[in-house]
């Protein structure tokens, strides 16, 4: 789960024309990168500027004609007029090579004499906003808003119970110890703590019947046969994880708390999964302030299972790599409407596949009844609402709809299938303006980029995020006060 605050690092190149490149064998990495000139180490990109005098056809064709020659892959090229000095366009083109490369310093001697060429420079790589090259850099972004038990406050049914508090502490810590290659935790559950997820397993389940998406009442058999789904066990994040990757090349990963938006987003990229193992307070089986076991694998887990659903998911990862923060919230807000509190329609009746509508059963009733009780609406503070508004899914309209994280949703997006809803994702993601567009080698589990870029040195957004959210609570606290005086 993600919240609406984002502080991210910003930066963002136009790009008008993007060739991707042919995925090729990457070399071998250390375990933790060096930040920015290993992009270049691992598989070298060179950015070129060629000036052309006049705007007529021919050029560019014999410009592409030498890379031919050179057997050099040119991975994007976009044109733009430079000055008024001439009529002809620039053309920005990167290519797989090093500058200093014979050929490649051969290939801009060939450029430079053609008929009409003014000038070929070759550019420094653009400074992007840090991201993760390799699954082994996700160690990098385990950072989490709360520290793994900081949410544990007065209003958090654990509050008061020292047991449950040393408990949660004991499974965050080994979701911290965590690094990538380790085998996952495997957590000796207590009898309390299956008796919760066995009350919430059984009323969530027989609801699903009725209200859950085809894809995801298909998967639960699935995973009940090979994952150890069942009402009396918890399931093991390993065993699931397992299964996910013969399924669809997921694989989950634990965390401890909350991420940042730009963190969690970017793990999706290389179709990973981050998921809390510690599981909501005995107290109270029906209530969560914060994603816990229940959550991931009765909401999230069974529809990454599904190749349309890990598909898209991927897509906004993808898209979120290097992304500048207005982007980034975009992405987050899309993924709130969709993975979060996504709708479908089936032969009529409105079905869910979002996994904060999954994993409630008020949240089911409120989205797919059609005419939720008013028991349902009082639950989400939705008295004066009679049913949401379920609005076809558009995702450009989504990245821009504000939504609450302490109340039931008053807008949701209803998308035809996860087909569609896979199609539209990816739609929106192309139109966004990126700073490359990447491409995932799941053989070396790397990031292949089409320009030739530098990673700036990382910076937590942790800190950042934390005094937005803090801002966000007052600012909500001072309008609620602000009514309440009127």
């Amino acid at each position: 789960l993600i919240l609406p605050y984002f502080a991210a690092l910003s930066h963002a190149d136009a790009s008008s024309l993007a060739i991707q490149a042919q995925p090729r064998q990457g070399r071998p990495i250390a375990a933790v990168l060096r930040p920015g000139s290993d992009l270049q180490e691992l598989d070298p990109r060179t950015f070129l500027i060629v000036d052309v005098r006049q705007d007529k056809p021919g050029v560019l064709g014999e410009i592409c004609e030498l890379f031919t020659r050179s057997s050099i892959n040119m991975t994007h090229i976009e044109s733009r007029f430079k000055s008024f000095a001439r009529d002809g366009p620039s053309f920005h083109i990167d290519f797989q090579g090093r500058l200093e490369d014979s050929e490649v310093q051969s290939l801009m001697k060939d450029i430079k004499v053609l008929p009409g060429v003014y000038d070929v420079s070759a550019q420094r790589p653009r400074d992007v906003p840090w991201f993760p090259l390799n699954i082994r850099e996700l160690d990098l972004t385990i950072d989490t808003l709360d520290g793994g038990t900081a949410l544990i406050n007065k209003d958090h049914p654990g509050f008061n119970d020292p047991a449950y508090r040393d408990r949660r502490t004991e499974i965050v810590s080994l979701a911290k110890a965590y690094r990538h290659g380790d085998k996952l935790p495997h957590i000796q559950y207590t009898d309390k703590e299956t008796a919760t997820w066995q009350a919430v397993y059984e009323r969530l389940t027989a609801l699903h019947e009725k209200w859950a998406c085809t894809e995801y009442r298909e998967m639960l058999p699935q995973m009940e046969k090979y994952c150890g789904y069942a009402p009396n066990n918890i399931p093991q994040l390993g065993d699931i994880s397992d299964f996910l990757q013969q399924r669809t090349g997921f694989t989950l990963r634990p965390i401890s708390g909350l991420l940042s938006a730009r963190d969690f987003l970017n793990a999706l990229a290389f179709r990973v999964f981050y998921s809390t193992q510690y599981i909501r307070h005995h107290g109270n089986p029906f209530y969560t302030p914060e994603p816990d076991i229940c959550h991931e694998l009765l909401g999230h887990v069974p529809l990454f299972a599904n190749p349309a659903f890990a598909d898209f998911s991927q897509e906004i990862g993808l898209a979120s790599l290097a992304a500048s923060d207005d982007d980034v919230a975009k992405l987050a807000s899309v993924y709130w409407f969709t993975v979060e509190f996504g709708l479908l329609r089936e032969g009529g009746q409105v079905k869910a596949f979002g996994a904060g509508v999954l994993s409630s059963f008020g949240e089911m009733e409120w989205a797919c009844s059609g005419a939720p009780s008013q028991e349902c609406r009082d639950m989400g503070s939705m008295k004066d609402l009679l049913q949401p508004e379920l609005r076809p899914l558009d995702p450009w309209e989504a990245a821009r709809q504000e939504y609450p994280i302490t109340t039931y949703q008053p807008v949701m997006f209803c998308a035809d299938s996860l087909q569609d809803a896979k199609h539209k994702i990816s739609q929106f993601c192309d139109s966004l303006t990126r700073p490359f567009f990447p491409q995932y080698d799941p053989l070396t589990q790397n990031i292949r980029v089409t320009k030739s870029v530098l990673r700036v040195p990382r910076v937590s957004t942790v800190e950042l995020q934390q005094k937005k959210q803090q801002q966000f609570f007052k600012d909500k606290m001072a309008g609620a006060d602000s009514t309440e005086a009127e």
